[in-house]
Parts: structure tokens; C-alpha cells; sequence
């Protein structure tokens, strides 16, 4: 039983009609006050103190090409963010500084960006980043694209989103992602469906992840119950497979988080999930769901119930409950309990 703040204090500037800045204060404590050495009730973490942790520039067709241009520090999630991506369920979300562009180059809206090492500033895999070096100028390029084809009537509008994504500062041997998202809607079916195929000198190995959603009529009929819906989530990634590593993924597979950093591509995991989500009344959300993981010999169920409300004076709080039952080995069972409220102001 623990309380732990965040705090956020971003402007906006527009600066003219085409050029805007940005910057963002965070404050916090890290959830449960480990790793980070917060004391309880203080921002009191050399690393976590109440400090800037975003700042950027971002310019409309900067060189008469049409395109926005974006350089400083930023959250940053391109794609699925499956690789690479921020994660603010974190208190201390992962930010990455670089140069960031966009160019809707005909409907196929091209995405680049150039970003520093990984492992450096938040975007580190270690609770607090080592002194940052200037041996070398490593980076890590993202480029995608993500267009609409609506060529085939009946299968209806589709988003397409293929992406290329390389690590060059990991020492030898440079990291490589290939992928491609599919999402759209099917006979009344939403999907999303992900694949990624990751090199590293000797190592490669791929990844997909399926979901798909339908709302259930059916539920209004039960007393109270507004509206609601099923969802099916599947995943693999093969023992090869590698992430950033670089963001927390929250209920990537169920409250608990133990899949870690790797989030549903950590290697050699299995996984699927069926939720049941339902508007109990009106302002209120909930979602009952069951997940199963498979992963490096290890195996669990994990039951998960949420809710969420709006609650007067623009107080927005969810609430969360999870039960992990392991399937042999020397995992013990677990609950988690977590609640969050928030109050948002401003634009």
C-alpha cells in the first residue's frame, strides 16, 4: 500500500503560423518507490527530481518541401511501439531525443527519425543511465510508412504500415527490424495484425501479434448494462527475437507485468488474451479479460477485472485488479491491486 505522484507542467508556443515549441516538467516518484531510491512523499531522486523532460521544435515545410520537421526531446512510439515506444503508465515515461519528419507524400504520410543510442538519457534499460559517452555517434533510424488502401470493396478500408527500424549502437553487430501492421474493420470485426522479423549479426527471429474486437449488442439486454464488447489477442515471438528493451509495456500481457521490458515480443513467449468489456452505467467503463503466457518454460493465467469513471471536478480514476495463477515451477500465486487518479488541466 503505497501512494505514488506524477506531476506535469508542459506550454505550447506558437511561435508563427508554421513554427511551434514545446516544452514539458515532469515530477515523480517511481511506482512502489523501487529501484530509484525515492523517499515516500518526496521528489527527492537526484535522477527524478521535478526537472524538464521534454523540449522540441517542430516547423511546417521548413524547406519548401511540404513536410514537418521536429528536432529535441519527446515521448516516442512509432508504430505498434512493440520495439520501441513510451509507455506512460510508467511515472517517468521513456523519452528520446533526435530529429523527427513527416511528409504526406501523395496519402502514404512518410515517417523518419534519427534518434540517439538506446541506451542513453531515459531511454536506458538501467534504472539510472550511466554518464553519457561521446565515443562515437551511434544512432537508432526509424523510417514507415502508413497509407489507407481502399482498393478492395469488400474487405473495406485497410491501414497499411510497413517500418524499418535499426539500432546501430549496440557494440559489433548493428540491430535490424522489418515489419508490417495491418488494421482496419471486417464484417464488423476490428483487427490489427503485426509482423517483425529481427536480425543481429548470427541472431534472427520473427514476431507477429493478432487482435480482433466485436461489439456485443447482446449485453444491453442485461439490466444496468449500456453497451459492450469481445476481444482476442494472440502473440509469438521465437527464441531469437529481440526488443529495445527500452519501455515498460504496461498490460502488454495482463496487470501484472511480468513479462518485463520485452513486453508480448519477449523471446521464445507465447501468449493469448479474451476480454469482455461492458459500460456497467452511464460514465462508467469496465473489462474482465484472461490471459494466458507461455514463456522460456515458465507458464501462467492471469485473471484480470477493470473499471473506470469520471468523477466530479474532472477527476478521471481506474482501478485494477489482477489474480496470477502459475502453472507449476517455483512461481507462487500473486494479486495486484493498483489505482490511478488524475486531474488534467488546460489544452
Amino acid at each position: 500500500r503505497d501512494v505514488d505522484t506524477r506531476a506535469r507542467l508542459t506550454f505550447l508556443f506558437n511561435v508563427t503560423e508554421d513554427s511551434t515549441a514545446f516544452v514539458g516538467f515532469n515530477g515523480r516518484e517511481s511506482w512502489g518507490d523501487g529501484g530509484f531510491g525515492t523517499t515516500p512523499g518526496q521528489f527527492d531522486d537526484p535522477h527524478d527530481e521535478f526537472q524538464l523532460t521534454r523540449s522540441w521544435v517542430s516547423v511546417n515545410n521548413l524547406a519548401g518541401d511540404g513536410g514537418v520537421a521536429k528536432i529535441g526531446r519527446d515521448y516516442y512510439t512509432p508504430v505498434s511501439g512493440r520495439i520501441l515506444g513510451t509507455d506512460e503508465w510508467d511515472n517517468r515515461p521513456a523519452t528520446q531525443s533526435g530529429i523527427w519528419y513527416n511528409h504526406p507524400a501523395g496519402g502514404t504520410n512518410f515517417h523518419f527519425a534519427m534518434l540517439n543510442g538506446v541506451e542513453r538519457g531515459y531511454g536506458s534499460t538501467a534504472p539510472i543511465p550511466t554518464a553519457l559517452s561521446d565515443d562515437g555517434d551511434d544512432m537508432v533510424y526509424v523510417a514507415s510508412l502508413d497509407w489507407v488502401c481502399d482498393m478492395v470493396e469488400q474487405i473495406g478500408p485497410m491501414h497499411v504500415a510497413p517500418y524499418w527500424i535499426r539500432n546501430e549502437d549496440t557494440g559489433a553487430e548493428f540491430q535490424t527490424w522489418l515489419g508490417i501492421m495491418f488494421s482496419g474493420e471486417l464484417m464488423g470485426f476490428g483487427y490489427e495484425a503485426e509482423y517483425a522479423s529481427y536480425d543481429m549479426g548470427s541472431a534472427d527471429g520473427d514476431a507477429w501479434y493478432f487482435n480482433t474486437s466485436l461489439d456485443l449488442d447482446a449485453l444491453e439486454s442485461l439490466p444496468g448494462v449500456e453497451n459492450g464488447g469481445l476481444d482476442i489477442t494472440l502473440s509469438n515471438a521465437d527464441d531469437m527475437f529481440a526488443t529495445t528493451g527500452a519501455t515498460k509495456y504496461h498490460n502488454a500481457a495482463g496487470f501484472s507485468d511480468k513479462l518485463g521490458a520485452g513486453g508480448l515480443w519477449t523471446p521464445d513467449t507465447d501468449t493469448w488474451q479474451i476480454g469482455l468489456s461492458f459500460s456497467p452505467a452511464e460514465g462508467w467503463t469496465g473489462r474482465v479479460a484472461i490471459v494466458n503466457v507461455e514463456t522460456a518454460g515458465s507458464e501462467w493465467d492471469e485473471i484480470d477485472i477493470s473499471v473506470g469513471h469520471g468523477f466530479n471536478g474532472n477527476v478521471m480514476g481506474w482501478f485494477g485488479y489482477a489474480m496470477v495463477d502459475p502453472k507449476g515451477g517455483t512461481m507462487g500465486d500473486e494479486d495486484t491491486f493498483w489505482a490511478v487518479l488524475d486531474l488534467g488541466f488546460g489544452n
